[in-house]
């Protein structure tokens, strides 16, 4: 008698054990599928320029340095900065192309390689262009200058018009965005503009140009130019605000 009440006292402990066991397990698995169900974190909301595809184009590479002063390539430089506008770019969810991303040309002619740099803009169906190079010259001359195409897209006047306003803000520069006539801007077919960095000839200028913390204040106003040069084309298209450095009706 006394082992069938062992027996039985045995069997409902090991009841009561795996009673319980169970019950864990489904409390925790309850628990488990609340945590997985719960509410997701918030998506980010998109950057300034998401949905915008920008060609950065470092000037010259390979075997064409560009300007050479005092044993400084503006190849180097174009390169340089031109990583740097890439990753402020892609901060502000711009999906962006570069024309070359290592010392390399696309050409053993000047006039080709140009025209395969262009060809990139249709052929990732860029909206803008930026050719980003560096100044040389005999005049000592001084301050970092953005050019738009002479007659070209009014965006493009806008585009540079931004960044030389940001470009005036934050660098030495006192310059003007000006209208030229180059090929990377003439056949880009998009708003597109020319940043003249600095003169390497210009001795101050030189030894700036040549600084990291210099070089991302650089990169930085080109790309809260492009930021701003969105803004403006959205909130106010069609119009071109007025340049400083037009020609002045009243003075002719």
């Amino acid at each position: 008698m006394r082992r069938s009440l062992w027996g039985q006292a045995l069997l409902v402990g090991l009841v009561v054990m795996l009673l319980g066991t169970v019950g864990r397990m489904v409390w925790v698995g309850s628990q488990t599928s609340r945590q997985e169900a719960g509410p997701k974190a918030p998506q980010k909301p998109p950057g300034p320029l998401a949905g915008m595809v920008v060609l950065v184009d470092p000037g010259h590479g390979g075997w064409d340095p560009g300007a050479v002063v005092s044993g400084t390539k503006e190849k180097e430089l174009t390169l340089q900065v031109g990583l740097l506008v890439k990753e402020l770019l892609e901060q502000r969810d711009a999906k962006v192309v570069m024309t070359r991303s290592t010392d390399e040309h696309f050409s053993r002619t000047v006039r080709e390689d140009l025209r395969q740099r262009v060809a990139l803009v249709e052929e990732h169906k860029a909206d803008l262009y930026l050719s980003l190079h560096a100044n040389k010259d005999s005049c000592n001359c001084w301050g970092a200058q953005t050019f738009y195409q002479k007659g070209g897209l009014p965006e493009g006047k806008v585009l540079a018009m931004a960044i030389q306003g940001r470009l005036r803000e934050t660098t030495p520069t006192t310059r003007h965005a000006l209208p030229g006539d180059f090929y990377v801007l003439r056949n880009a077919k998009v708003p597109a503009v020319i940043v003249e960095m600095g003169f390497l000839t210009n001795p101050d200028e030189h030894r700036r140009l040549l600084e990291p913390v210099y070089q991302k204040t650089v990169a930085a106003a080109i790309a809260e130019g492009v930021e701003s040069y969105r803004h403006q084309v959205t909130t106010q298209p069609g119009v071109v605000p007025e340049n400083p450095a037009d020609p002045n009706p009243s003075r002719r």
